[in-house]
């Protein structure tokens, strides 16, 4: 996955995290379910480690 497709699943996995298939909010209890969003966020800090991207842009931190 390219990391965009990675930051878009990451996105569904945060957002489907509070619902459940009824649309009600139920989550499930944590030691039953997979840790999706922390996952993603690994496969996310390696890929940009790999591809030398900063997390944030320069310009972003400077502006604060």
């Amino acid at each position: 996955m390219d990391l965009n497709q990675l930051l878009f699943q990451h996105q569904r996995a945060i957002i489907q995290s509070g619902t459940s298939h009824s649309g009600a909010i139920a989550p499930e209890p944590a030691e039953s379910r997979f840790d999706l969003i922390g996952h993603y966020a690994e496969r996310i800090r390696r890929l940009r480690e790999e591809m030398g991207v900063s997390v944030y842009p320069a310009w972003l931190a400077s502006a604060a």
